[in-house]
């Protein structure tokens, strides 16, 4: 008789609201007797054990769901602000190596259409190679689809020649070459048309292959992500005439939440890009002065 009474108690705690579902149970344990004292014990003890799992999942789902859906990092790059790029990834080499990071979240069926834009100073031109990844970069010039590839995705044709080392129009004015999608219209530095034109490579799709790592230039931390899924993709680059060549990288996310499909394009956010870049003739006038100097300095002290 006591047991069941216990079990109608505990349903009754239930349909309570969390703060009020506390205090009820303290006050019906303090009542009962022993038997249906300790049925309620244990199921408010398993009821416990569940949340204290519960959130231990949460926590470990928001750590992998912190990492950005894309992000572009140059290896053995500084992560810093020069200017008005803020945040950044930056390596003064004019040869090095870009890691195209594509993360999973829990319901993404697959990322495509994944696409590395290059922005450069308004006005310039010179020669990039790009090559490694899977399948390799696909400069892409048109809306029509790149003959033996699947890529398709410039809303407009390119309308400037900016490489020295490609024949015809291969880049662009303006940002019009983006998908009409909110997620990808990002205004952050250089990625703006005031101060840059740009070319854009097609670089593929990217699949849940394993861990991932977050390269992120707001604290300059560089960390692998144990329980995330995606793929990091290396490319080998090298540039000559441009005297900054900034990177950013998005693509196409389907999305499966177990009903429907749906699907949005994504990009990376401004601190998970990279730039590579000349220093200014100034800076590296003074940089050789402050070598020169701590080399004197320490002369004069073993003297």
């Amino acid at each position: 008789m006591r047991d069941s009474y216990a079990i109608r108690i505990t349903k009754q705690i239930e349909e309570i609201r969390k703060e009020a579902r506390k205090r009820a149970a303290s006050f019906l344990i303090l009542e009962l007797g022993g038997e249906s004292r300790m049925t309620i014990m244990k199921i408010l003890t398993f009821k416990f054990q569940s949340w204290i799992f519960l959130a231990v999942i949460l926590l470990c789902s928001q750590a992998v769901l912190a990492v950005p859906t894309f992000q572009v990092y140059i290896e053995g790059a500084t992560a810093g602000t020069i200017g008005e790029d803020e945040n950044t990834w930056f390596t003064t080499s004019s040869s090095f190596n870009v890691v195209v990071v594509g993360a999973y979240g829990p319901k993404t069926d697959l990322l495509t259409q994944v696409t590395l834009a290059l922005s450069v100073p308004q006005g310039q031109t010179g020669a990039i190679s790009i090559t490694g990844g899977d399948i390799g970069a696909t400069l892409l010039k048109t809306k029509e689809l790149v003959p033996g590839t699947s890529f398709y995705n410039p809303n407009a044709n390119a309308d400037v020649d900016l490489l020295t080392d490609v024949s015809g129009i291969d880049g662009y004015l303006t940002k019009n070459f983006l998908p009409d999608d909110q997620h990808v219209a990002s205004e952050h530095y250089p990625f703006k048309e005031d101060v840059s034109d740009f070319l854009i490579y097609g670089i593929g799709e990217f699949h849940p292959l394993g861990d991932i790592h977050d390269y992120n230039a707001d604290d300059g931390s560089t960390s692998l992500i144990s329980g995330s899924y995606g793929e990091e993709k290396n490319f080998s680059v090298s540039v000559t005439g441009f005297s900054r060549v900034h990177f950013d990288a998005y693509g196409y996310e389907l999305i499966d939440n177990g009903k429907v499909f749906r699907s949005n394009w994504e990009s990376n956010p401004s601190s998970h890009d990279s730039t590579y870049y000349i220093p200014a003739p100034g800076a590296v006038v003074l940089a050789g002065m402050g070598v020169g100097l701590v080399g004197w300095l320490r002369r004069r002290r073993t003297l």
